[in-house]
């Protein structure tokens, strides 16, 4: 989103590396994608009505004034199940679903292709959670967006993702379609975080093991293998050399010694 400068790598976006724009030149791409974020209520001005925040976005790109931004606004908020009423409150009266129900409308605005959803349920009740991501499923179906969802929750990752990235330390370990990233784990993390979800069976004991130790500082990661301080399968290797990813199967891919063997089959 270019919110943070990056200071090395590359951001592309439909091809086109985005990463070193000046602001002229990032104007039109902002406007194809937007950012949903975690909080709500901090992410919504609480001095400004919800109709004008969003309708903000319309002004600042000259699309729509008068009467056709208002009608463009009371269309968003009903795409988003609010009733054009609300546009005369402010976020202070509204519920935590209801307001990211505006942040998501916000994010409509200008007709993204692409949305950046930073875990935009964590903050919300667990029965709100399912309105706002069965929500999110349905305007992906109805505009075919696209969606780079993050998120900690598991339960939540499967219900709305297509293909799923591992972070550890800010790097991808492990990348998959959905089910074969649930069904056929290859990463040690992966595998953890996996084994780590509970069973809604007091009769069932989970018996894999989980991570132990503590997350080492992102700021001075470990040298090789940045899980290699937590894995049970650490070799000597993996302490001076970090693993690359490599493809363990269709479209799977793991930053793990292990899988050289698969890889190389």
């Amino acid at each position: 989103m270019r919110i943070v400068q990056p200071t090395s790598g590359s951001i592309k976006l439909n091809g086109h590396d985005i990463a070193r724009l000046g602001k002229p030149e990032m104007r039109p791409y902002r406007r194809s994608m937007q950012i949903i974020f975690q909080d709500p209520f901090a992410s919504l001005n609480g001095r400004m009505k919800a109709g004008d925040i969003v309708a903000e976005p319309l002004a600042v790109h000259g699309i729509a004034t008068g009467r056709a931004k208002a009608e463009r606004v009371a269309e968003l908020f009903e795409q988003v199940g609010l009733r054009p009423d609300q546009m005369q409150n402010f976020p202070h009266q509204f519920s935590g679903g209801q307001r990211q129900r505006i942040c998501i409308a916000r994010a409509l605005a200008l007709g993204p292709s692409l949305l950046v959803c930073d875990e935009p349920v964590s903050a919300l009740d667990v029965s709100i959670q399912a309105q706002v991501i069965n929500l999110l499923i349905d305007l992906q179906r109805a505009k075919g967006l696209s969606y780079l969802f993050i998120a900690h929750d598991l339960a939540v990752v499967a219900h709305i993702s297509h293909r799923i990235a591992v972070m550890y330390l800010g790097r991808i370990v492990e990348i998959a379609d959905k089910a074969e990233l649930f069904a056929n784990p290859r990463h040690p993390y992966t595998q953890a975080l996996l084994a780590a979800v509970p069973v809604a069976d007091p009769k069932k004991r989970n018996t894999a093991p989980l991570i132990e130790g503590d997350v080492p500082s992102p700021i001075n990661p470990p040298s090789g293998c940045a899980f290699h301080t937590r894995c049970r399968y650490v070799m000597d290797r993996c302490k001076v050399e970090a693993p690359k990813l490599r493809e363990t199967g269709p479209r799977h891919q793991a930053a793990c010694f292990l899988n050289e063997s698969v890889s190389q089959a």
